[in-house]
């Protein structure tokens, strides 16, 4: 498994199956800011292209209150700097 941290997010990259799991901790907030930070994170990734691994990304507290440009620009560079698509393909 590969790591990166970032902002807003920390993103665990394994090399199975393809899919996200967004992981948003109880103390960031009640139910409705952490269902409402987990719709906007799936609708990024359904807005990407595929990702070639599974994604768990773990919600730091600033990613509750930050604008969607933001998630959508710190989501992108996580994931690019993740070492599966620094590969040679």
């Amino acid at each position: 498994m590969d790591w990166v941290r970032g902002r807003c997010f920390w993103i665990r990259c394994g090399r199975e199956d393809h899919g996200q799991i967004f992981v948003v901790r109880r103390k960031l907030g009640n139910a409705v800011k952490r269902n409402r930070l987990k719709r906007r994170l799936r609708s990024i990734c359904r807005s990407r292209p595929y990702f070639p691994c599974d994604l768990v990304v773990f919600c730091q507290p600033s990613a509750i209150e930050a604008p969607f440009a933001d998630l959508e620009r710190e989501l992108d560079s996580l994931v690019a700097k993740l070492p599966i698509f620094l590969a040679p393909q």
